[in-house]
């Protein structure tokens, strides 16, 4: 659907992921139970659908990581010599 509703721009687009789960994770307890409410798998399509960003290539930056290591102490409450 996403391809669809955007093939007209410059860039390819693609659903945003986080916002996907999001929206999911408020409705899939509405979406298992044996009567759910009329229209919503459909409203909730349109809803992931609509929340998209553009693929751009070659636009990756370095991530900073963070060691693994624990440090020994915080330095709030390093030993005193």
């Amino acid at each position: 659907m996403t391809k669809r509703l955007y093939q007209q721009r410059r860039h390819a687009y693609q659903v945003n992921f986080a916002n996907a789960l999001s929206k999911m994770k408020d409705n899939v307890v509405r979406l298992l139970t044996l009567d759910p409410p009329p229209g919503l798998l459909q409203r909730l399509l349109c809803a992931i659908a609509s929340e998209v960003e553009p693929i751009r290539p070659d636009r990756t930056f370095p991530r900073h990581i963070k060691s693994t290591k624990p440090k020994r102490f915080h330095p709030n409450y390093k030993r005193c010599r």
